[in-house]
């Protein structure tokens, strides 16, 4: 006997029980059969002896009573399937679920020390606004001076080329150099500007609120631990 011919002689004879009885103890030989592997069928089938010894003993552990031929069944119950020493039977201790969260204890603790923790938090929100407020402050300052140095630097740039056909080589000269060295400047200035908006600004918030959430996180663990 093959293990399909096998759960398809037990399906026919656990017609007494319910379909979720059935599907449950159908399911838990096919897994088992699985488990032992293609290697080991037969044996298990010797094991088991046969279908017929199998639904006896899950009709028996299920509670039902043999009468004129039939069995009857008692109510539905939703218990695991395992493994006897004998046979296979339903444990009728269902699993219980893990439950998680917050104590009650904790859940007082946090009400009771709500105004402290409220207002350290309106002070780091306020602490940090100041901080962007003063990030955005300093941001304008040197977008304004970064495009004053660029447009001084063209300009000097202009007048030492004009002045080198008017009014002299040396003059000419050293107002092209002072606009070549205000031109880089405004251009360092640029870089800066991106330096600072474009990764100094978002780490520093990031951090900020990494740091922030850090005492909550510590808090949620102590609660799912405990």
């Amino acid at each position: 006997m093959k293990r399909e011919e096998f759960l398809k002689q037990l399906e026919q004879l656990l017609d007494g029980i319910s379909e979720e009885e059935k599907a449950d103890a159908l399911a838990f030989y096919r897994s088992y059969f699985e488990d032992a592997g293609e290697e080991n069928e037969e044996s298990v089938i010797a094991e088991l002896e046969s279908p017929e010894k199998v639904a006896q003993s899950i009709k028996k552990n299920l509670g039902m009573e043999k009468e004129n031929g039939s069995y009857d069944a008692p109510a539905a119950r939703k218990p695991e399937w395992n493994k006897n020493d004998d046979m296979f039977v339903k444990n009728t201790d269902a699993p219980k679920e893990k439950k998680g969260g917050w104590s009650a204890a904790a859940i007082i603790l946090v009400v009771l020390t709500s105004p402290l923790w409220l207002t350290l938090l309106l002070v780091v929100a306020s602490l940090l606004l100041a901080v962007v407020a003063t990030l955005f402050g300093i941001a304008v300052a040197v977008v304004a001076v970064m495009a004053s140095l660029v447009f001084a630097g063209f300009l000097l740039i202009g007048f030492g080329f004009s002045t080198l056909f008017t009014g002299g080589v040396a003059v000419g000269l050293g107002l092209t150099g002072a606009g070549l060295l205000v031109l880089g400047l405004g251009i360092l200035a640029v870089l800066l500007v991106v330096w600072v908006f474009g990764v100094f600004l978002p780490w520093a918030v990031r951090e900020m609120i990494r740091l922030c959430k850090k005492p909550f996180e510590k808090k949620k663990e102590s609660g799912v631990a405990a």
